[in-house]
């Protein structure tokens, strides 16, 4: 089905019901790696995973060992929103109907005190209903334990450059709440346009993010990205794509939109055919 810098995917059926689920084969030890370092890696993807209960979040269900592989079994999503969305044929109530489906998966996450770290389309499924999931936990960390009221800082580059915020390559550490915060509104932008709105957020390195940056600090001028973007989501999306992340909104504040707040969604109980 897929393959990435984790391990590749693969489906089984289950004889006794013909149900479908996707199997994950994590990669293989590097040489570098003890036997105690790579089991610690393979299982954290599934310990987070499994504890993680929500319609837009792909369910983890158990995870095997045969000899030196690991496979982690999960439910089975046969949609991926990368290529739904780059189809051009999802209206915007559809669009709407998906990302509010997606935040309410990242809020979901973030009350549970896990960061993502690696949001992007190619991590956002749908199944047959109609309901958003996302997937691969690989780059996920905890950042807030049940009993602390402030997250924990991150250190260290995860996921795709188009995707990352800026402080990620700035900054020794970071808010990982707000950095998944920010791939939120990448995220919106490819779904509504189809592309990126830059290459990658380092100044030095890409002049439209260079532009961006610019027209943020002076406070004056206008995005041209955001033109593109329907007129209700603009205010909301600029706020989730702030270069400094001290002015970043939360997700929170993001929800509590009137946008975004009164889009209808898919849900288990009361899917559409419309997907």
């Amino acid at each position: 089905v897929g393959k990435g810098s984790g391990g590749s995917v693969r489906l089984i059926r289950r004889s006794t019901d013909n149900k479908t689920f996707a199997v994950k084969q994590f990669r293989q030890r590097s040489p570098n790696e003890s036997i105690k370092e790579y089991t610690k890696k393979v299982t954290a993807e599934f310990c987070i995973g499994s504890i993680l209960h929500h319609c837009n979040i792909i369910e983890a269900l158990d995870i095997i060992q045969e000899g030196n592989s690991f496979f982690e079994i999960m439910e089975f999503a046969p949609n991926d929103m990368f290529s739904i969305v780059m189809s051009g044929r999802m209206s915007p109530k559809e669009v709407d109907c998906c990302y509010r489906q997606f935040l309410d998966g990242v809020a979901y996450l973030q009350s549970m005190g896990i960061a993502h770290r690696d949001l992007k389309l190619d991590n956002m499924v749908l199944d047959e209903r109609g309901i958003v999931k996302i997937i691969d936990f690989g780059c996920a960390t905890v950042i807030r334990h049940p009993y602390e009221k402030t997250n924990r800082m991150c250190s260290g580059l995860c996921g795709s450059d188009p995707y990352i915020a800026p402080e990620q390559y700035s900054k020794s550490e970071y808010d990982a709440s707000l950095t998944d915060v920010w791939s939120c509104g990448i995220i919106f932008i490819c779904m509504s346009i189809r592309r990126f709105p830059w290459r990658i957020a380092i100044p030095d390195k890409d002049k439209t993010y260079s532009d961006y940056l610019r027209t943020c600090l002076s406070g004056t001028g206008i995005v041209q990205i955001f033109q593109l973007l329907p007129g209700y989501s603009r205010n909301i999306i600029s706020r989730m794509l702030a270069p400094d992340p001290d002015k970043r909104w939360t997700l929170d504040q993001a929800l509590g939109d009137s946008w975004l707040a009164n889009i209808d969604t898919c849900t288990v109980e009361h899917p559409t055919q419309a997907h």
